[in-house]
């Protein structure tokens, strides 16, 4: 088949149209997630979550030992041990070491435009109050759910010693 002036010039312009179309599912390159980290002040935000997860699990695990009549000697050395696995998980999911493994995820999930289109947004007014608001928004979401919890640590608590004692049962059974 002879390829005419206008064929040729029809299959260029559908393969330019294909090709943009496919530039613009360009996954999202480091430096622009590097920039919308920064706006969403990611680093500061992770040491809120954990803040308000340590404050909320402090108040709901104080107020079932108390429940409970646990004495305080009890009460502080399960409260340490708890500070003790919150410095752990601290350490270990730290944003310096997130970080990279952020960027591999928000990589694999968005585009370069849609995180241009959150970098537009986070550098408004309203985007830096979503983003100053966001742990006073978790913290009430915590607190919220923080009664449901205190309601179920009895029934998880059941369950975990009857898992136990099943355990210590097949054991002796061995």
């Amino acid at each position: 088949m002879k390829t005419t002036p206008l064929r040729a010039a029809a299959t260029a312009l559908a393969l330019a149209f294909t090709l943009n179309a496919h530039a613009n599912d360009a996954p999202a390159s480091r430096a622009s997630l590097e920039a919308l980290f920064q706006l969403m002040h990611a680093d500061t935000m992770v040491d809120s979550v954990y803040d308000a997860m340590q404050k909320s699990t402090a108040q709901m695990f104080a107020q079932d030992a108390s429940r409970r009549g646990e004495s305080a000697a009890r009460q502080r050395i399960e409260a340490k041990a708890r500070d003790d696995v919150m410095a752990l998980v601290r350490s270990e999911f730290n944003w310096k070491v997130m970080e990279s493994e952020m960027i591999d995820a928000y990589q694999k999930a968005f585009t370069e435009d849609e995180i241009t289109a959150m970098i537009n947004f986070y550098s408004t007014p309203a985007g830096q109050a979503a983003i100053t608001k966001m742990p006073q928004l978790m913290q009430g979401v915590m607190a919220s759910t923080q009664g449901r919890m205190q309601a179920l640590l009895p029934r998880i608590r059941a369950i975990s010693e009857k898992a136990k004692a099943d355990a210590d049962a097949a054991d002796a059974a061995h």
